[in-house]
């Protein structure tokens, strides 16, 4: 089954729309990558995407530049006692054989000191740097985030995924 949704993945990232990139020493892809869209008097941006590492061994982003920003962070939302918080990391693994995702309300990329904010249809090239020296770079298009107002179920696999801490309404 595991192979099976892998190869789905695989699948997924290769005939999608969104630019990925591989990187053949690492084993790591870059996928679905996105800038959130801000008004042009914003001071930041953030920046979501999936790593998928095919190694069996784990690979550690230690850094991030993006191309028209003076300073990129690794970040990392979270909810304690009720209030969103989040956190600069110096460093982010992604685990052996997994699949990772960099996503709102958790794991993103900060994109602080605008040259200017990045519009809808615009690209921003992302650069990460890996603990062994390597870089490996990647183009975000710049999109609305809609996931507010509605959620796009249509490339999900609801099979393996955990619904017990869901509210239902």
């Amino acid at each position: 089954m595991q192979k099976s949704l892998i190869t789905t993945l695989i699948a997924t990232a290769i005939f999608s729309a969104a630019p990925s990139f591989a990187a053949e020493k690492t084993n790591m892809m870059i996928m679905d990558a996105w800038v959130r869209a801000a008004p042009p008097s914003a001071k930041v941006q953030a920046a979501f995407f999936t790593v998928m590492n095919h190694s069996n061994k784990p690979i550690v982003i230690t850094d991030v530049e993006a191309q028209g920003f003076g300073r990129s962070e690794l970040h990392l939302s979270a909810k304690k006692d009720g209030m969103m918080t989040m956190q600069k990391q110096q460093q982010v693994t992604i685990p052996a054989s997994t699949i990772f995702q960099f996503k709102p309300g958790s794991y993103h990329v900060m994109l602080l000191e605008p040259n200017k904010i990045a519009a809808p249809g615009e690209l921003v090239n992302v650069s990460f740097t890996l603990l062994n020296g390597e870089k490996i770079s990647a183009e975000m298009p710049v999109k609305r985030d809609n996931s507010k107002n509605k959620m796009d179920h249509s490339n999900m696999n609801h099979g393996n995924m955990d619904h017990s801490d869901m509210k239902h309404n």
